[in-house]
Order: structure tokens, then sequence, then C-alpha cells
């Protein structure tokens, strides 16, 4: 266990040459600086990195479980998770309802201090990450979307000393804006709607990220045909942030090499070793 931050402790593990194997879990920047080491020293490295993952709600849906699971997906750890639902998909025929109980519940959110048994929220990580995700809102402005709840720091009682940010909706967006293609890691939702199966396969996978998502449907042929086209290492069906030991987690594309949590990563920190024994006592004749 050596402990400190990144620039020292990090660089010198990258550096020692007595590691041969590398795995890393953070972001994608500094994913490129891992995995170049490792290719200098000609070791194996698994990355898991960052995520702008889509969770898709279909019409059909469970209504109060797929609206738990829309806050549950990008407020759980204050959105510093990288497998959070970032893009939030719902479908046309449901959206007005639904972003506007969305909104309802984002504001209901009991957002303080994290030792408080009632808190559902708590505060940021750093203030730098916060003012970074009060950025991304700024940004999102910029790009003509709409702030539809939140997008603000909190400086209530008991709050004034911490990097709290309000629970916040974005909506009006396109899937090719910045805030709905680059991870922000906050509480941030982008939500887009969508027509068919077709068209909301082909907009979770216009993204650089490959993590995770979710979708949401009562019809268990969508749910399958749904989480088999999406590009990325885990799709939930019908819940989210469930991370069982057993199941093996990692992405595709900018998200990461690899897969951790499922005995199949005993094989990036094993090597395989053939031996060849010969049985036949007789000299083969060839010489």
């Amino acid at each position: 266990m050596i402990t400190g931050i990144g620039p020292e402790a990090g660089q010198a593990l990258l550096d020692h040459p007595k590691i041969s194997k590398l795995a890393f879990t953070g972001s994608t920047g500094i994913g490129y600086n891992v995995a170049k080491a490792a290719s200098e020293k000609l070791i194996p490295a698994t990355l898991e990195l960052g995520g702008k993952s889509a969770n898709i709600v279909f019409a059909d849906a469970n209504w109060d479980k797929t609206l738990e699971g829309g806050a549950l997906s990008i407020l759980l750890n204050q959105g510093q998770v990288c497998e959070s639902g970032a893009r939030l998909f719902v479908q046309q025929e449901i959206f007005d309802q639904f972003v506007s109980e969305l909104k309802t519940k984002f504001e209901g959110v009991n957002v303080g201090d994290p030792m408080d048994p009632n808190t559902q929220m708590g505060s940021q990580i750093s203030e730098a990450q916060m003012t970074r995700i009060l950025g991304y809102i700024d940004i999102a402005k910029e790009e003509g979307a709409t702030i539809l709840t939140g997008g603000k720091r909190m400086l209530k009682a008991g709050q004034e000393n911490g990097f709290f940010i309000e629970p916040t909706i974005i909506t009006h967006a396109d899937n090719a804006m910045k805030v709905a293609q680059e991870e922000i890691f906050g509480p941030v939702v982008v939500v887009i709607p969508f027509s068919t199966e077709e068209e909301v396969i082909a907009m979770a996978n216009q993204s650089d990220y490959g993590l995770a998502g979710g979708v949401w449907t009562q019809d268990i042929n969508r749910a399958l045909r749904v989480a088999q086209a999406v590009e990325t290492g885990r799709m939930w069906v019908n819940t989210y942030h469930e991370l069982p030991a057993h199941a093996p987690f990692g992405g595709y594309k900018k998200s990461g090499i690899g897969r951790e949590t499922h005995k199949s990563m005993i094989d990036a920190y094993t090597q395989k070793k053939n031996i060849l024994i010969s049985l036949n006592e007789k000299p083969l004749g060839l010489f």
C-alpha cells in the first residue's frame, strides 16, 4: 500500500523498473499516461476510465421505479461515479410528464451533511471539482440548453463552507453538445427525447465512451435488443448502479481496457505457462 498524490506516488509506480503490471481507475486523460508507461516497459495494463453512460427510458417502463432510477443513476455519490447515467434518453410520448416528475424529485433531494442519516446527497469532493461542474453548467447555457432545475452552488446555512451543488437537470440539449459528450462527474443529467428504438441506440453509441448504461422497459425482447446493441461494457435492465462482485465491469472505447470484479480479471494479473513433457522414451529418429 503506497499513499500519495498522483504526480508523485503514482508517477513513481509508473516509472519503477520492478513493476510488472499496471492497473488504473480514473480519468481517461490519466489513463493515456498509464497506457503509455505500460507500452514503453512492455508490460500489461488494465484501465477503468471515464464514461458518459446512456440511461434509456421507454414509454412502457415501470413508472415509479424508472423515475427513481433516473435520479439514482446520476445523484448517487453526488454524480461522482464513472458509470453514472449522465445522458437520460426518454421516449417522446412520456417525455414531458416524466421530466416534470423527475424535476420534482430532484428538487426534493435532501442535500447536506453526509454524516446525517437523513441526507440523500452530500458535497462534491473538492472546490476544484465543484468549479469544474459549474463551468459545464455555464457551457450548457452557452450552447443553448435549458437548466430546468438546479445549476447553482448551494449556500444555505450549514452548506456555506462546503462544495454543494443543486441536483441539476438540463433539457433542450442536443446529443452532440459538450454537456452531452464530455464527462462532468457531478449531479448533472442531460435529458434528451427520442422516438424509436433505432434512433436511441444510435444516439447512445454516439459517444467516445462505453462504460455502462441502462434500459427501462417491460418488453424483455426490446430490453435484450437494446442492451446488446449499445456499445458499452455493462447494461442494466430496469435497475442502475448494481455492482455485484461476480459480474465483469469495464468499458469499450475510451472507457478502458479489461474487466474488473470477475474471475476473468485473474488473467490480467497472471502469466500462462505451458510445460510440455514427452512420455516417449525413444528418439524421434530425425537425426
